[in-house]
């Protein structure tokens, strides 16, 4: 006689693979940092110190009190990030449950790999960028000499 084993249909695998691909795509849009606000110019930004100065001093020219400051608006970018890196945990422990199910394999392990790899391009991008910030502070070390002289 010839055995089979039965497959259940990929529930688990296929919501971990797509929970895993969700959260690769979340982290890889969050660190394009494609939502971010642009930057100011360097003369705008002193063109506004210049206007609160002045406000500044008529103001206690005038004897009014100073306005109080304006509150800061949320950054969720850390929240986003967490919650993707939370949905890749998740996306790889269902992927453990659908193979302990012997349900397809594939679906599986393509959502463990994901789930992984999104973990491993967060670290990656934290890790080069804490490499350039070495190289950077390295080649002004360097370059101090000739500042000075």
């Amino acid at each position: 006689m010839e055995q089979a084993i039965s497959r259940q249909p990929a529930k688990f695998g296929l919501v971990a693979f797509m929970l895993s691909v969700a959260s690769l795509l979340i982290v890889i849009v969050q660190l394009s940092t494609f939502f971010e606000p642009q930057e100011k110019t360097s003369g705008s930004v002193i063109g506004e110190i210049a206007a609160d100065i002045k406000q500044s001093a008529k103001r206690a020219l005038e004897g009014k009190p100073a306005p109080k400051p304006a509150p800061k608006q949320r950054d969720y970018n850390q929240f986003i990030t967490l919650a993707a890196l939370c949905c890749a945990g998740i996306a790889i422990v269902l992927a453990g449950i659908g193979l302990y199910r012997n349900e397809s394999r594939q679906l599986s392990y393509l959502a463990v790999s994901l789930g992984v790899s999104t973990f491993v391009v967060q670290y990656l991008f934290l890790l080069a960028m804490l490499i350039c910030g070495v190289v950077l502070l390295g080649a002004i070390l360097n370059n101090l000499d000739s500042i000075f002289n």
